[in-house]
């Protein structure tokens, strides 16, 4: 006969149980063995026990390394689903973007998640990738500001019961979309930089014909005034994708010495994420930061590699940016019934010194 302790524990532990069956939908995470054993202070073997007769009627699936969820009932065949979640991204040389990916992944799989990595070159090695796939119950896409033809993201719905998108280039879509209005932050940017004095503004940024890009472009010439048609005197564009620059494309931006009157006294570059790059330009060139000219960077305001605690800078937090994607892409694979949205992050200020008061009738 069952002590009054064991049955107790047994009970709480089967209530807790149907409880959130009861509440739940089929295909939701319930709680891992390990983690009813450290609530009720059980054994494995009570809760297996427990476990038992709710797995034989049906009640709860519990496949080894997907962990225990609710059946879907008779009617309803349970989907197979290759993994939880498909992270698809397009290789690229940011590694701030990749490093994003593999901590999210890392934090998935600690929540018991099953997820799948995968790099493409270009659309058609995505799509025949995906054509030798099952489904998903999410995919994260990370295209680095590429362009995604609709065709390449039905196909993706093909195989994903949601999609979620990193970079807001792609709105007014069927999936969640996470990223920063850069466009903002320049803004932002642009009036601190007037704030001190500046009036000879630069921006350094990337040529491509990215929305985002090509949208802060088109700020920075309405915020200085400027209606051409001759090319903008102090808008840098580099032939590289923000995150891929290189030493010389810094060089051109920046004066060619301190007296040289018709540079830039202020400079705003986007799209950097090695300070110690800019670093190693302002030595080589013998410009003193703040003094010969005030730079201010767009980016991670959490990323020490990006302004090195020497450099002002505008953007988002990296941490959020993460965070933000756990819930999401979390909520998608528990089959959240939510609309996609836009989620757009917060714009924050770091100031380390890099932007000093300019004398106003020099400029």
């Amino acid at each position: 006969m069952k002590t009054k302790s064991k049955m107790s524990k047994d009970a709480a532990v089967r209530n807790k149980l149907k409880r959130k069956i009861a509440e739940g939908q089929p295909g939701d995470r319930l709680p891992r063995v390990r983690d009813l054993m450290s609530e009720f202070g059980t054994s494995q073997r009570v809760v297996e026990r427990v476990l038992a007769p709710l797995i034989e009627d049906g009640q709860i699936t519990a496949r080894p390394g997907a962990g225990l969820h609710i059946a879907q009932q008779p009617d309803e065949p349970e989907a197979v689903f290759n993994a939880d979640c498909l992270i698809l991204y397009r290789a690229s040389e940011s590694r701030l973007a990749r490093r994003l990916l593999v901590e999210l992944v890392n934090r998935l799989r600690r929540n018991g998640y099953r997820v799948e990595m995968k790099a493409f070159v270009d659309e058609a090695e995505g799509e025949s990738f995906l054509e030798r796939q099952g489904r998903f119950r999410c995919c994260l896409l990370q295209t680095n500001f590429e362009v995604v033809s609709v065709r390449f993201l039905a196909r993706i719905l093909d195989c994903a019961d949601a999609l979620v998108v990193d970079g807001v280039s792609l709105t007014g879509i069927d999936a969640d979309v996470i990223g920063t209005n850069w466009r903002e932050a320049l803004s932002v940017g642009y009036r601190m930089l007037q704030d001190r004095g500046h009036s000879r503004i630069g921006f350094l940024t990337s040529a491509h014909d990215a929305r985002q890009i090509a949208m802060a472009r088109r700020e920075f010439l309405l915020l200085s005034g400027w209606e051409g048609p001759a090319p903008h005197p102090r808008l840098h564009t580099v032939a590289a994708l923000p995150g891929s620059y290189r030493h010389s494309d810094l060089v051109g931006a920046l004066p060619e010495s301190p007296s040289d009157a018709a540079a830039s006294t202020a400079l705003i570059i986007w799209g950097l994420v090695e300070g110690r790059l800019l670093d190693a330009v302002l030595q080589e060139k013998n410009l003193k930061l703040g003094e010969d000219v005030s730079l201010l960077l767009l980016g991670s305001v959490d990323v020490p590699s990006e302004h090195v605690s020497r450099f002002d800078i505008v953007g988002n937090s990296d941490r959020e940016k993460l965070d933000l994607f756990e819930t999401v892409v979390t909520a998608r694979i528990k089959g959240s019934k939510e609309p996609p949205r836009t989620h757009y992050l917060p714009i924050y200020t770091v100031v380390n010194g890099s932007i000093q008061r300019h004398d106003a009738t020099l400029a």
